[in-house]
């Protein structure tokens, strides 16, 4: 009799434990292998968060005058370098195909005139920050007149043809954009080439300490921000009296070799959450 309560005793769970995940389709437990580089980059942004969480770091940035008429002023750093890696990091599993749109209305997409792959990034502290600057750089402008951060990454003859961040008649309209530089790359390390931001109807003189920063066309004399990580471009999309100013027609200019990622913060007039 002790032999055979010995016996089930020590046998049966093993049985049981052999036979649950059969009778009951439970599927084996996956072990997601992370190299080193994954869980270093993991840790290194779980702690910055944790340090934008508790208060904003103070920050420092450069601003030169482009342009008065219409107002477009170039900022170095206006990202850090960490958040930059950061921003990356967050949208890449959030990109999709970038539409064409009008205002809130989207038209679909369009290869000819928009080629890229967009992230609308989600609230985080370091988002917050970003924004808070943003707002700030404005005059402290409400922090829900701001769209959504949107990253947006385009690849070898992506573009954006000429366009305005403006739209005539529209209730809520867009009276400012920053575009953000946040990668220019190639897989084997080199900078990439091409995907400057283009505003062809900007024609002015430089001098030289404006030549690291920007590209003068020689043909239609437009100019042509060069994409460098860290750095952005600011403009007022609109006149004094609400209209828009035609002279923020811009492009992203095709890339030729490697990856751009830039990001657009959008300002409204009114607000628009």
């Amino acid at each position: 009799m002790s032999s055979i309560i010995h016996f089930f005793a020590f046998f049966v769970p093993s049985i049981l434990v052999a036979l649950v995940p059969l009778l009951f389709k439970i599927p084996p437990v996956s072990i997601i292998k992370l190299s080193y580089e994954e869980v270093s980059a993991k840790t290194s942004f779980e702690a910055l968060a944790e340090q934008y969480q508790i208060a904003c770091p103070e920050h420092g940035y450069r601003t030169r005058v482009f342009s008065f008429d219409p107002l477009i002023i170039y900022i170095e750093n206006w990202v850090t370098q960490e958040e930059a890696k950061y921003l990356l990091h967050i949208a890449e599993p959030l990109y999709e195909r970038s539409p064409v749109s009008t205002g809130v209305n989207l038209k679909g997409y369009d290869n000819e005139i928009r080629s890229s792959m967009s992230a609308v990034v989600l609230d985080d502290p370091i988002v917050r920050c970003i924004e808070l600057r943003s707002v700030a750089f404005q005059g402290h402008t409400s922090l829900n007149h701001l769209e959504d951060l949107q990253v947006v990454k385009y690849g070898v003859s992506d573009h954006f043809r000429a366009h305005y961040d403006w739209w005539q008649g529209a209730p809520n309209p867009r009276v400012s954009s920053f575009f953000v530089y946040l990668a220019c790359d190639d897989v084997d390390g080199s900078a990439c080439v091409g995907g400057a931001t283009g505003f062809p109807r900007l024609r002015k003189n430089v001098t030289s300490e404006w030549h690291e920063f920007v590209d003068i066309d020689p043909l239609v004399g437009g100019t042509d921000f060069k994409p460098i990580v860290g750095n952005a471009v600011f403009w007022r999309n609109l006149h004094e009296d609400g209209t828009g100013h035609e002279g923020v027609w811009h492009a992203g200019m095709p890339v030729k070799k490697g990856r751009k990622v830039g990001m657009n913060i959008l300002t409204r007039e009114k607000s628009f959450w």
